[in-house]
Parts: structure tokens; sequence; C-alpha cells
């Protein structure tokens, strides 16, 4: 099987979303979205390709017991009828010799060349066209559904920028305010419940930042 990187599999989905990605494209997206470890921010289009998927026509397989089963019993009503021997040569003895030869000639022209059964032909199974192996185009709802999943996915990877900005600049914040209270002497020092004590050993003041 093959592993394509998350390189590979970004550029095809911007194809796909933009309506120039091949038959071969698409089954590669369908076959990595059916995977697993699928990451958090392509986990709308993992959704989107199962409802495609679930949309396609399944195939219907053919049954031809019936056809089979006729023929199976032909076969065994045919060596029945050749394995009974024939039982009525002195059934009538006091008919004239020349009318016994004649029903043993026909006994034996029958054993020589037993009549087989005549079985019905089957009328062939009607062969359903083949469909196209190109897959339902997406509904208007289909695409609606997938700009929703992706708006709802860059609007989560904004905030999530926004929250690293802004933990970015609380610590920016805090070393400058540990810079500024070194340039005085002050020694910072972490207490247990999470505040910093700023202390001057040569002076022995001690200030406090929440």
């Amino acid at each position: 099987m093959i592993h394509y990187t998350k390189e590979v599999i970004e550029k095809l989905l911007q194809k796909y979303m933009d309506g120039t990605s091949t038959l071969d494209e698409e089954a590669i997206l369908a076959q990595y979205f059916q995977g697993k470890n699928i990451p958090e921010e392509w986990l709308c289009y993992q959704q989107l390709f199962q409802e495609i998927e679930a949309m396609k026509p399944q195939p219907k397989a053919r049954r031809r017991w019936a056809v089979w089963g006729i023929a199976a019993a032909a076969v065994v009503a045919g060596v029945l009828y050749l394995a009974v021997p024939p039982q009525k040569v002195q059934q009538e003895p006091n008919l004239p010799l020349t009318a016994q030869s004649d029903t043993i000639a026909r006994i034996d022209t029958v054993a020589a060349h037993p009549v087989m059964p005549v079985v019905t032909p089957q009328q062939p199974a009607k062969k359903t066209k083949k469909r196209s192996l190109r897959k339902a185009e997406p509904t208007i709802h289909d695409y609606d559904k997938a700009y929703a999943l992706m708006a709802q996915t860059e609007q989560a990877k904004a905030q999530a920028v926004q929250a690293k900005v802004q933990a970015e600049q609380a610590q920016a914040k805090l070393e400058l305010i540990n810079a500024q209270m070194a340039a005085y002497g002050y020694v910072p020092v972490l207490q247990e419940d999470g505040t910093i004590v700023y202390i001057n050993e040569q002076e022995n003041l001690i200030a406090y930042e929440e």
C-alpha cells in the first residue's frame, strides 16, 4: 500500500476543491481518508469523502443457482433412466415368438439409443449495463456542507493562532518585567501558588507580581 506525505495530500485536496483533479487523484484521496491518523484540521474532508463514498451505487451479485439446479436435475433424471432395467419382456408368455422377438428388438433398440430428457433452454440472464466508473457528482448541498466545514476549520485555526499570539505577548511582557527588575537588583522567585516574588538580596526588599 502506497503512503503519501501530507504535502502531496494537501496539493491533491487543493486540486479537488478547484475541480481540476483526475479520477486517479480522487481515488488516492478517497483511499487516504478511509485510513486512520487523519490530521485534526482535515477531519472535515474525511467526513466529506465518507459521505460521497456512501452515495455510490453498490453492484449486485449475479445469481445463477436456478439454472445450475435445473441442469443438475436433468442429469440425475438421465442417469436414473439408464439405471432401471427393462421388465416388460416376459409379461405375456402366450404371445407368438415373433411378437416376443419384436418386443426384445424394440427394447434393445431403446437400450442402445436411450432417450435423453429434454431440457428447456433457459433464457440467458440479461446483463446489466455497466455503470460508469466515474462517481456520482456531488450536489449543491454537498458543496455547501463542505464549505461550511472548511469555514469552521479556518475559524478554529484563527482562534488557535490568536491564542498563541496572546501567550507569546504575555511571555514577552513577563520577560520584560524580569529584565527591568533585574536591572534594579531584584531576582524573580516562583512561589508554590503560582505567583512570582522579586527579592533584592542587598536591600532585603520584596516586590510581588501576580
